[in-house]
């Protein structure tokens, strides 16, 4: 994804270690979404539609939460006769 950064280049934009980002290239660590972003960015990619993405994403699993959390409208149980 460096599209003609050195390895160098893409790791101070972030601020790590050369190395680390070469293992992030290898797949041996795994890297943020953050950093995603930064590379991404960098490299004049376009992650408006990632970033929208995930946003629409998000707002799902929002309502999904909420619809989870609303009070259920089942009947109510009783408690046993003496209790």
């Amino acid at each position: 994804m460096s599209a003609d950064k050195t390895t160098q280049q893409m790791a101070d934009l972030v601020g790590i270690r050369r190395q680390t980002y070469e293992e992030y290239e290898k797949g041996i660590r795994k890297f943020s979404f953050e950093y995603f972003l930064e590379w991404s960015t960098y490299c004049g990619m376009d992650v408006n539609p990632i970033t929208d993405y995930f946003m629409d994403l998000r707002s799902k699993m929002k309502d999904v939460k909420l619809w989870r959390e609303s009070p259920s409208p089942a009947k109510k149980r009783k408690s046993p006769k003496g209790q």
